[in-house]
């Protein structure tokens, strides 16, 4: 097996188990202990992964929650949000999703819309799946059980093929001086080729986000066209955006 397919490998276990065993890892993959170690090695230098005692553990995997708790999270506030975002869209748009909760939010609001949805997230493909009205594309790729995306060279490839009206990118900070960002590396590659094929890039965040950076940086903040927040944000941090040229759009509670 080539160095470059043993890493994917490697990042496909991290993304969908987090904490990954080296001897484990060597029977799966048909090589040696010594070349999984070299093969950490080098991931720890990319900040791919942290060595552990037998293994290596994601970059995030001991900060980001699972996904049933960051929908519990500011649940209202990410409802008003998804409704804002979804007004705002266009019939017969192309629309590019990345994963999270408050994208989620924006889906919910535009069932039974006329709308393409890009996505590398099955549970946005399967909010959608009874839509008559919504033609869905989903990539391929790896699935990461935290997000519920599709990440890997197949979702990259099938996401460089689209071009997009608008790129809908949910986030775990958005900061001036350090842009949009997530907690893998994988997902921040995804997210980023949504920002780099679309006409406009809205990112969908509520208050907590705003002012915090993750580990990944997915684009800067002059990439992105217009975020949706929560009126839970901060007169200074919204001042603060839009001095930057960004588009603040602060939803109804």
């Amino acid at each position: 097996m080539l160095k470059e397919e043993r890493f994917e490998r490697i990042r496909g276990e991290l993304a969908k188990k987090g904490l990954i065993d080296g001897d484990a890892l060597a029977d799966i993959l048909g090589v040696s202990r010594a070349t999984i170690r070299r093969d950490f090695d080098v991931l720890e230098e990319q900040g791919i992964l942290k060595r552990t005692h037998g293994g290596a553990r994601a970059v995030d995997s001991e900060e980001e929650l699972p996904f049933q708790s960051k929908e519990a999270a500011y649940m209202r506030e990410k409802r008003a949000i998804g409704l804002a975002a979804a007004a705002a869209i266009p019939d017969d748009a192309v629309i590019g999703c990345t994963g999270g909760t408050t994208v989620m939010a924006a889906i919910r609001a535009l069932k039974g819309r006329p709308i393409t949805v890009v996505t590398n997230a099955i549970n946005v493909a399967m909010e959608l799946a009874p839509s008559e009205r919504a033609q869905v594309i989903v990539t391929g790729g790896t699935l990461r059980t935290r997000s519920y995306e599709l990440v890997g060279h197949v979702a990259d490839r099938t996401l460089a093929e689209f071009h997009l009206d608008i790129a809908l990118v949910g986030v775990d900070g958005i900061d001036i001086a350090r842009g949009i960002s997530t907690y893998t590396v994988a997902e921040a590659h995804a997210a980023a080729l949504y920002v780099s094929q679309a006409e406009k890039v809205w990112v969908v965040a509520d208050h907590s986000k705003v002012g915090k950076v993750a580990p990944a940086l997915i684009a800067p903040i002059p990439k992105i066209s217009r975020l949706f927040t929560d009126p839970g944000i901060s007169e200074s941090l919204r001042g603060d955006l839009e001095a930057a040229g960004l588009d603040v759009l602060v939803a109804d509670m």
